[in-house]
């Protein structure tokens, strides 16, 4: 099936790590990507996000991280006096340069980062992987 001109754009805008024009995401969590002689690493700061509030997916070579940082004056009435903080959910799509091993991708949580290893493979995978989350620290 060929891709739509919105499928090539949108990869192609998360190849180069910016959000989509149509996102689902209220905000965008700063993210880095770097290579180690075993695999990708992918760490991303979401301080505030429960880890029951967070989904990773591993699809073919697209690694997509969802999520919601709840608002904690939704319910209550509060009077900002400065607001930095984003809120709301995020969704981050990231292109893998190259072929991972999905079955031994890890991911955790700890002091506010999410950190993601996705080991090196020779093989070409085309399967969907959901990433369990696990909590440290």
């Amino acid at each position: 099936m060929a891709k739509t001109y919105d499928q090539h754009l949108h990869d192609s805008l998360a190849y180069l790590g910016l959000p989509a024009l149509a996102s689902h995401s209220s905000w965008t969590p700063n993210t880095d990507v770097y290579e180690t002689p075993e695999g990708l690493v992918v760490k991303m700061e979401i301080a505030g996000i429960e880890k029951d509030d967070l989904e990773i997916t591993l699809n073919d070579r697209l690694l997509l991280v969802r999520g919601h940082r709840k608002d904690p004056c939704r319910q209550k009435r509060c009077s900002f006096r400065q607001m930095e903080i984003d809120y709301g959910p995020f969704e981050r799509r990231i292109v893998i340069p190259r072929s991972v091993d999905g079955s031994r991708v890890r991911a955790q949580f700890q002091n506010g980062f999410l950190h993601i290893e996705l080991p090196k493979s020779q093989k070409t995978e085309s399967a969907t992987f959901t990433v369990i989350i696990e909590q440290t620290g």
